[in-house]
């Protein structure tokens, strides 16, 4: 006997060559010959009992020689799926050919009594099997009627209908068990179970028969082939020798016999009919067949089945597609419209929250649109991040354990543990992203998952595990797999909101275009009109000027009374258009940007205001130096100089300070500027009167102010709209933190230059 079957020397499991074992099983008898000189090459061991002649006798010769007259011819006349009935020394056997290592491969079964006269042909016995088939209604039905079907006509104890799962593992989804033998429906088993190598040729040759565990092999003889100096390929034999694991695996589940079809569709593995006898057992080779051309049915109905399921979700999902998309294309805002139709787009993909990424980026202020259960706005933008760095499938990104690639979010498994995500534009990160939460389930295993197999002590080979006791393992932190249909539907609204958010980009660009010239139009004509309009101001004041020195004493008190008020006007017009004039050309300023010193800079505006901070008895508080950045020094001079004056002004209790001051990086920001990304944050402080809540975006607007014109020294209400203006042309913004009777503090933040 080979040391291959006898001996299997395995460190790993699923590296097994079970093809590559060199031996048969002992019901039949193998002969491999040349094809051009149909000269024998390979025997088994056995062949004496059948052929009448032992190995040695036979290697060499001639098939002429060994097989009797006209058996090859036959066997080649009824070639097909099938075997073929023939008569060798005297014993009716099934023939079967296939070729193998550039060998044509015979493999002969003798006939049992029982089976010979009164074997049913294959197509009689799936005339009667198919009919229950044809009558099932739905998957499980169909599944059920195979099961008591191939029972019924191998006479086996337990016929188990076992599918793979997406990670190869398998349950046990349909059973048909002789009364008294242990039933193990619903059962999972570890992919380990059935490793890869033998997934692979239960897709290559997909009926396997062990007719009896025990039963000793049968070499090959010669053990290996002279060119590759290996065993014969033995993939496609019915005969094929077993695993020694494999064997040990079937007796601690106490299985004397074991017979498997393979369940396909489109030419993948789908599942086994998997059969088991408590005692040696065999199945002839018809029945074997009629099994094969059974299962083949089973899964063309399968297939059916699925296909019908799928064109009702289709039919679905374009529905709500047509729903969601087609009455919103005039919308400017894709991201509004389907707002209103959140349950629509979670009932897409059998999600709970759906997050949808926009907007021109999707950065650290973008904010995506959240719809159901979904985790929060940063977490979302922080995942579009990890997303958009990571190399994505073109189609759809999807895992149903989320926390395993992406740990941020695995504490938030109740609602993130499934994800499928779909990018809507390679170049900006745009995304739609479709949330599930974690569904915790127990899983019945047939013996512990964890502990499949077990060194033998004192050999390197792994033996099978011994006990399939059910093994209860709660299951949590993943959610209901993503199915083709969700994957389908995501690409079909990717599909769709591409050519929505494009059209919408291209009205916003119109938009902005329009925007940018209205702005260019009305800044030129707001600089024209204070331009010309300041040249009669200056004649009224003048004028009023002359009436007073020369008219003064004849107009009496009232009359002077109004002359005053009449240049008080003019001179307030004239402010205004001054300031007017001054807001238009910030729309077509060039920024002079240099490395400037803000304590300087500071100093010097306090030089500028000293009288009046004198006057009003205002103390100007600096706590440290401030920093060097670059800036527009006069730009930003004018900022410092209207936030320290507003700063001084609206303040009527002593003692009366200003505080001017910076946020470094990596210091502590207050509250209401935790949200600043930029380096530097400045800040200008007061304990004035304060600002209310609901006004802090009103004293930005020009010309507003809060009090009557005259209170508080006056102004026209268009500093802080030009400091805010030319704080956001230096890449920067410009806020207020502030309540009524509590004072004030003004934060702004500058860019970091002009791009190279």
């Amino acid at each position: 006997m080979s040391p291959s079957v006898s001996d299997a020397d395995l460190s790993v499991c699923d590296r097994e060559p079970i093809h590559l074992l060199g031996g048969i099983q002992p019901r039949g008898v193998l002969v491999a010959f040349r094809g051009d000189t149909e000269a024998v090459a390979v025997v088994s061991a056995n062949v004496q009992a059948l052929l009448g002649a032992g190995p040695d006798a036979l290697l060499g010769k001639p098939l002429s020689g060994v097989l009797p007259r006209g058996l090859l011819a036959r066997v080649e006349a009824g070639k097909g799926p099938g075997p073929v009935t023939v008569e060798v020394s005297g014993q009716r056997c099934s023939a079967l050919l296939h070729d193998s290592d550039g060998l044509r491969v015979l493999e002969l079964e003798p006939l049992a009594d029982e089976d010979v006269g009164s074997d049913e042909t294959a197509l009689s016995a799936v005339q009667r099997l198919a009919s229950p088939l044809a009558r099932a209604k739905g998957t499980v039905a169909l599944l059920q009627e195979a099961a008591d079907a191939v029972r019924e006509l191998i006479g086996y104890d337990r016929v188990m209908v076992y599918r793979f799962h997406a990670d190869f593992h398998g349950e046990v989804v349909a059973e048909s068990v002789r009364e008294g033998v242990d039933a193990f429906m619903g059962l999972h088993y570890p992919a380990s179970d059935i490793p890869a190598q033998a997934r692979a040729l239960y897709t290559r040759n997909p009926v396997r028969l062990i007719a009896d565990v025990d039963a000793k092999a049968v070499a090959l003889v010669p053990p290996v082939l002279p060119g590759p100096q290996r065993p014969l390929d033995l993939s496609g034999s019915a005969l094929r020798g077993v695993s020694e694991i494999h064997l040990e695996y079937l007796r601690n589940m106490g299985v004397g016999a074991s017979f498997s079809v393979s369940l396909l569709k489109d030419g993948q593995l789908w599942g086994l009919m998997a059969c088991h006898h408590l005692a040696p057992r065999t199945v002839s080779a018809a029945r074997r067949q009629a099994c094969e051309v059974l299962a083949r049915l089973l899964s063309l109905q399968l297939s059916a089945e699925e296909r019908s399921l799928e064109s009702a979700a289709q039919a679905r999902h374009a529905a709500l597609l047509n729903a969601l998309v087609l009455p919103n294309l005039g919308e400017r805002s894709p991201a509004k419209a389907l707002e209103a139709h959140a349950p629509l787009l979670k009932e897409l993909t059998g999600a709970h929250g759906v997050a949808l990424v926009l907007g021109a980026s999707a950065g650290p202020e973008a904010s995506p649109l959240l719809l159901g259960t979904t985790p929060s706005a940063e977490e979302v933008r922080a995942l579009v991040a990890w997303l958009s760095a990571r190399e994505l499938p073109d189609e759809a990104f999807h895992v149903d354990r989320l926390g395993d690639v992406y740990p941020p979010l695995a504490s938030r498994a109740d609602v993130a543990a499934g994800l499928l995500a779909v990018r809507l534009d390679p170049s900006v990160p745009h995304f739609a992203l479709w949330f599930r939460p974690e569904v915790a389930r127990t899983v019945a295993w047939a013996g512990n998952p964890n502990k499949p197999v077990r060194p033998e002590p004192g050999h390197a080979r792994l033996r099978p595990r011994a006990s399939f006791d059910v093994w209860r393992e709660e299951m949590k932190g993943a959610s209901t797999p993503w199915s083709a249909q969700d994957l389908e539907a995501a690409r079909a609204l990717k599909g769709a909101l591409v050519g929505v958010v494009l059209r919408h980009a291209e009205e916003l660009a119109r938009l902005s275009r329009e925007l940018a010239r209205s702005n260019a139009e009305l800044d030129a004509f707001g600089g024209t009109v204070a331009h010309d309009l300041k040249e009669p101001l200056r004649g009224i004041l003048q004028y009023s000027s002359f009436l007073q020195e020369d008219f003064g004493p004849a107009l009496g008190p009232d009359g002077l009374g109004q002359l005053e008020a009449l240049g008080w006007l003019a001179k307030r017009t004239y402010e205004l258009l001054d300031n007017l004039f001054e807001y238009s050309r910030l729309g077509r300023l060039e920024l002079s940007w240099e490395e400037t010193d803000q304590q300087t800079l500071v100093e010097d505006v306090l030089k500028t205001l000293g009288a009046r901070l004198q006057e009003g008895r205002v103390e100007v508080r600096l706590p440290r130096r401030l920093p060097t950045l670059a800036c527009d020094s006069i730009r930003i001079r004018q900022v410092w100089a209207n936030l320290i004056s507003n700063a001084a002004k609206y303040q009527t209790a002593e003692p009366r300070w200003v505080e001017v001051g910076f946020v470094g990086p990596d210091e502590a920001r207050p509250e209401a500027a935790r949200h600043v990304t930029a380096p530097y944050l400045f800040y200008v402080k007061d304990p004035g009167i304060g600002i209310a809540p609901q006004f802090h975006e009103a004293i930005f607007e020009l010309f507003r102010r809060l009090h009557p014109a005259q209170a508080y020294g006056g102004g026209t209400g268009a500093g802080l709209a030009i400091a805010r203006r030319l704080v956001s042309l230096h890449g920067g913004a410009l806020w207020v933190d502030s309540a009524l009777g509590q004072g004030s503090t003004f934060f702004f933040t500058l860019g970091e230059g002009p791009r190279p």
